[in-house]
């Protein structure tokens, strides 16, 4: 209890506030080690494109 107190100074509210925002960082950056990692695999030098749709 005593680390929750000590990054949440909102009280439950900004722990789960901050939990959130740790989460979508997180998957942020995962998401772009993956796209990058795939990109290495397929042999590109350089970072992939974002895919802005399926393909067809």
């Amino acid at each position: 209890m005593i680390a929750v107190a000590l990054i949440a100074h909102g009280g439950t509210a900004g722990a789960i506030v901050e939990a959130s925002l740790l989460v979508v960082v997180s998957g942020v950056f995962v998401a772009v080690w993956l796209r990058e990692r795939r990109a290495r695999e397929e042999g590109g030098d350089g970072p992939s494109a974002l895919r802005e749709r399926d393909p067809e």
